[in-house]
């Protein structure tokens, strides 16, 4: 096995440890928050003590943490991720149904985003005007400080795609981050003496400025992802789209400890795939 591979194997045995300790550190949180064990079921005083006893059973409410370990890790082997109690279905067919909304969501808010901040990051320093320059962060600066619960609501009165709405909250974070990796690059000593000799601009942006920030940029590639994987979920729950952040909003509400815990490892499976993806990029880079 070649020292390449062999690294490989090793990121993919990380990622895989930290996607089952976000999962089971979340069911721990979940298993001792406050009201857990107690269904509203249960306060119907019509009911016999048998059938009490039933409900619990069927909702496992009962079961110990370190039993729903082995349960849930047993299970995950097998491509078993339990039963959602609250929905009363299979984990894995709600992911299933909902993981391509919210991916293609994710993507196209994600796109939208990089396209509007590496436009104005280029337009700034192409032509480096003070009013262009303080009107870009003066616009990015009103963007940053809007709620998600607002951009959420502007998207449901607009009737605006909700990608839309996960651009507006990224947007913001990835201008001020890219900006500021291309306007470090920007003012190397090679690159000004490139200026001097009349080298036209974009051929001291294409062949000097984006070879010294293609490392950052691969690492903001990676956050920015996050990013609006983030913003998503609340995005969905406020406004009631049929993505996998509705789900966890759904599933945080009911205590469903299955259902919270498989969307848990999801969605950190996803983080850390892309910040392994862009590690590796760095790491190819000529």
């Amino acid at each position: 096995m070649t020292p390449g591979i062999l690294k490989f194997a090793q990121k993919l045995l990380l990622l895989g440890a930290l996607a089952i300790m976000g999962a089971l550190l979340s069911a721990t949180i979940v298993r001792f928050a406050p009201g857990y064990g107690v269904d509203e079921h249960e306060l119907d005083s019509r009911l016999s003590a048998s059938s009490r006893d039933a409900i619990r059973n069927r909702l496992q409410l009962g079961k110990g943490l370190l039993s729903y370990y082995g349960a849930y890790l047993s299970g995950l082997v097998h491509g078993n991720l339990g039963t959602s109690a609250f929905l009363e279905r299979p984990v894995a067919g709600l992911l299933k149904e909902r993981a391509a909304f919210t991916a293609r969501t994710v993507f196209l808010g994600w796109i939208t985003a990089w396209a509007a901040a590496s436009l104005l990051s280029l337009l700034t320093l192409r032509w480096q005007s003070w009013l262009l320059e303080y009107s870009a962060t003066a616009a990015t600066g009103i963007l940053i400080a809007l709620p998600t619960a607002v951009v959420a609501l502007l998207c449901l009165y607009l009737r605006a795609p909700l990608f839309l709405g996960i651009a507006v909250i990224t947007l913001p974070k990835l201008f001020r981050y890219q900006h500021n990796i291309l306007a470090q690059a920007h003012i190397q000593p090679f690159v000004l003496a490139a200026r001097a000799r009349g080298v036209s601009p974009g051929r001291i942006l294409f062949r000097h400025v984006l070879p010294v920030a293609r490392p950052p940029l691969l690492a903001l590639l990676a956050v920015s992802a996050s990013l609006a994987l983030g913003a998503a979920i609340p995005l969905e729950a406020l406004s009631d789209s049929p993505g996998v952040g509705q789900l966890a909003w759904q599933a945080a509400l009911n205590r469903d400890l299955p259902l919270l815990t498989s969307i848990t490892l999801f969605v950190t499976l996803l983080t850390a795939g892309v910040n392994l993806f862009s590690g590796t990029l760095q790491e190819r880079r000529p």
